[in-house]
């Protein structure tokens, strides 16, 4: 077992603890609980202060061009549509990877009806579970424990109560790019393997040329060095033109795929682009 948690997913808690500070107007994601959920007594120290959310927004917009829009709007995409599901009639709701997301908090109304199960590795999850425990758990959230390079995730599910046969959506985000081509296709074949027909899937990937290398968007070939100087380089990435044959394969059918400047008109548009060589697609099982 690792020794520590996650401290990329924390990377992202900071983001939306730091978003609260813009005016509402402005304001991307509402998440209140996100700076409770921090470790870190650096993050910790940031999310106390205007000045210094301030500062760290004005580095990363040199760090990573459009990455807090991009990385505030993914789990706002992603609320938008579970609400939109929990609406028609929703069970259950599986967050792959779930780190220190709060959707069950966020749309504890919404979502009220419908459980929701946080998979995540057992040094990450038991910090959250802390967390959770002071602000207030749900009772309808599951955690659910997987070192994922030795336990079967579905099977753990099933485990935790996860029923195959109810409505659900499932919520693979932040990961695929950092996996090796052959690990991406199995872990998709094992999602398949979640849900029948109707199942939803939440899923975002990378551009192909900017993972190999040849773009010409000089932001992403920039980021693209940086995130391998740091020993987490880019390993999988698609051609939007080919998303929708690769999807099929595992028996998913493409509703939407969404690029940056769509995500900037609906989300924020009086502000920075969101980094562009990042998509977010929406898919339903066939």
């Amino acid at each position: 077992m690792r020794s520590d948690y996650s401290r990329t997913a924390e990377g992202m808690l900071i983001l939306r603890a730091i978003e609260q500070y813009l005016p509402e107007n402005r304001r991307i994601i509402d998440d209140p609980y996100a700076a409770q959920l921090l470790i870190n007594s650096q993050y910790r120290m940031i999310a106390a202060s205007s000045v210094l959310s301030q500062m760290l927004s004005g580095f990363l917009k040199f760090w990573a061009p459009g990455g807090q829009e991009m990385l505030t709007i993914r789990p706002r995409l992603v609320d938008d549509h579970a609400r939109e599901l929990a609406a028609k009639g929703l069970d259950q709701i599986v967050l792959l990877g779930a780190g220190f997301d709060t959707m069950a908090l966020r749309l504890k109304s919404e979502l009220r009806n419908c459980r929701v199960f946080e998979v995540d590795h057992p040094a990450t999850q038991v910090e959250k579970v802390k967390g959770m425990n002071r602000i207030g758990k749900p009772g309808n959230l599951v955690f659910v424990a997987v070192d994922f390079e030795k336990d079967d995730f579905v099977e753990k599910l099933k485990g935790a109560g996860f029923d195959p046969a109810l409505r659900t959506f499932i919520v693979w985000v932040g990961v695929s790019y950092y996996l090796r081509p052959q690990t991406v296709e199995q872990t998709l074949s094992r999602i398949a393997a979640l849900g029948g027909p109707g199942t939803h899937l939440a899923w975002d990937y990378m551009l192909a040329d900017v993972v190999d290398g040849s773009s010409k968007d000089l932001d992403a070939l920039d980021k693209r060095w940086r995130v391998a100087a740091l020993g987490e380089p880019w390993l999988f990435g698609l051609k939007p033109v080919d998303l929708p044959g690769y999807l099929d394969r595992f028996g998913f059918r493409l509703i939407r795929d969404y690029e940056s400047l769509e995500l900037q008109q609906l989300y924020c548009p009086d502000r920075r682009r969101p980094m562009s060589y990042v998509r977010i697609a929406f898919c339903e099982r066939i």
